[in-house]
């Protein structure tokens, strides 16, 4: 397996990759979240060999779907799916996964909320599109800050674990400024609902960052 990124950016620190086998929910019972699982770091573009493995399937010669949880604090954390076929063979199987920046996602989302400032400042204001313009603005607010809080949450208690006390302080030196700045970035998304979005839209936020 190889790890590369949208934007060909390399960074110092490596991915954390979780394996894991899953079967999907058919006609009797749904599936199971399990096997497989192994937990990997690799660098950008660096191969990573996972083991072959026979899984005990429920049904047989079926697809084994392989779920891959790539982690990164400079990255948005991405969950891949693969079926692999059954084989006996010894020979590697190639995968490659593209993983995008998290500064990439963000805009994204925020691009989102400008479209909803755009529909408002293009609509009356008593208007029924002015007002769905509004709710759009809020509620992609109100999500980017939901990401943004996911992304810190995910790196200080998945990924940073899995390293030693050194490499953690590493990463922490790098980000705690970066994550810092996303997360008062968005002030006024610690709201948890609409109701409260719209009460706390232009008001401080009341959460603490936390750090990692």
């Amino acid at each position: 397996m190889t790890i590369k990124t949208e934007d060909g950016s390399v960074s110092e620190f490596p991915f954390l990759i979780e394996s894991v086998y899953t079967e999907s929910c058919g006609h009797s019972s749904c599936g199971i979240d399990s096997g497989y699982r192994y937990l990997k770091t690799s660098y950008a573009n660096e191969p990573i060999t996972f083991p072959r493995e026979r899984l005990d399937l429920l049904q047989a010669n079926a697809y084994a779907t392989i779920l891959f949880k790539v982690t990164h604090p400079n990255y948005h954390y991405n969950v891949f799916t693969r079926g692999f076929a059954p084989t006996d063979a010894d020979d590697p199987i190639y995968v490659t996964f593209t993983v995008k920046p998290f500064t990439e996602q963000m805009n994204i989302v925020a691009g989102w909320a400008e479209q909803g400032k755009v529909i408002m400042q293009n609509a009356a204001p008593d208007s029924d599109e002015h007002f769905n313009g509004k709710m759009l603005f809020w509620q992609e607010r109100f999500n980017l800050g939901q990401m943004i809080a996911r992304h810190i949450t995910l790196t200080k208690t998945v990924y940073l674990p899995h390293f030693s006390e050194s490499m953690q302080q590493r990463v922490i030196e790098k980000y705690q400024p970066i994550f810092k700045a996303w997360y008062y970035g968005v002030p006024e998304t610690d709201c948890w609902d609409m109701v409260d979005c719209r009460k706390q839209i232009l008001k401080p936020r009341k959460a603490e960052y936390e750090g990692l």
